[in-house]
C-alpha cells in the first residue's frame, strides 16, 4: 500500500473512531443537583477526585473527595472479615472507581502484604457527615 492510501486509511479510522459513542461513557442523567461529571454518585467516582477512603464496617465504605463531599459506598453482600482499620486495595481497570469494582483486604505477612477477602462495591451514595456519623455502633 502506498503512503497517501496509508495516510488516508489511518485518517478515515481516525475520523470513525471519534464518531463512535466512548465504551466508557457514562449514561447522561440531567439535574443541578448532580455532582460533577464523573463523580456521579450512581455511577463512577474518578481516582484523582478521591482524597481518602476508610472501611466503616463489613457492609460500608466512605469516600472522602477533595472537594469536601462525601460518598457512602454499600457493599451488596456483607464482606466477611473486613472492619475499619483493614488494609485494603481496590481493583479497576479504569481511570474511576465504579459499582461492581473489587476491594481486597490485605493482611501484613512479614514480607508484605497478602491479599484476604475480596468483594465488589456497590452504589455510591452522597451523603451529609450527620448521616456518617448516624452508622456508627
Amino acid at each position: 500500500m502506498s503512503l497517501p492510501k496509508r495516510i488516508t486509511a489511518v485518517a478515515a479510522m481516525c475520523l470513525t473512531a471519534l464518531r463512535a459513542p466512548s465504551i466508557a461513557a457514562e449514561p447522561a442523567t440531567a439535574g443541578a443537583d448532580m455532582p460533577p461529571e464523573g463523580e456521579r454518585s450512581e455511577f463512577c467516582l474518578r481516582l484523582i477526585s478521591i482524597d481518602s477512603s476508610k472501611i466503616l464496617d463489613s457492609q460500608h465504605m466512605l469516600f472522602i473527595m477533595k472537594n469536601k463531599r462525601l460518598y457512602l459506598n454499600t457493599f451488596p453482600l456483607v464482606c466477611s472479615g473486613l472492619k475499619p482499620g483493614d488494609a485494603y486495595k481496590f481493583r479497576t481497570s479504569m481511570n474511576r472507581l465504579c459499582n461492581q469494582d473489587v476491594i481486597t483486604k490485605l493482611t501484613y505477612g512479614g514480607q508484605g502484604f497478602i491479599p484476604g477477602v475480596s468483594c465488589g462495591l456497590g452504589m455510591f451514595e452522597e451523603v451529609t457527615q450527620e448521616q456518617v456519623e448516624a452508622l456508627k455502633p
